[in-house]
């Protein structure tokens, strides 16, 4: 990214991609697996939160502070909805599997 703070912002997106990655993942091997006392489900990111509250609450995306940097927020949303079509899709065929 070519504009100041870009790439501490690519940074912050990574560190949530791969969070999330490792959530949906330690879900996933919970569902998954037969001995579900050993698996360690991470804490659910804010961004995540975020996105569950407005979808639970029927918010719009924009809506109140968001519109200061609503880029910031429109690409943490992207990434949870590529994570989280990642995993339906893993669920899916476990599902299909079974």
């Amino acid at each position: 990214m070519d504009w100041p703070g870009g790439s501490t912002l690519a940074e912050k997106l990574d560190e949530l991609r791969n969070y999330l990655l490792d959530y949906y993942g330690s879900l996933n091997e919970y569902l998954t697996s037969g001995n579900l006392t050993n698996v360690v489900i991470p804490e659910k990111p804010e961004a995540l939160l975020r996105d569950e509250q407005c979808q639970a609450l029927g918010l719009p995306l924009v809506a109140g502070g968001v519109l200061d940097q609503p880029y910031i927020w429109m690409q943490e949303l992207g990434i949870i909805r590529e994570i989280q079509a990642i995993f339906r899709a893993l669920e899916e065929k476990n599902k299909a599997q079974q």
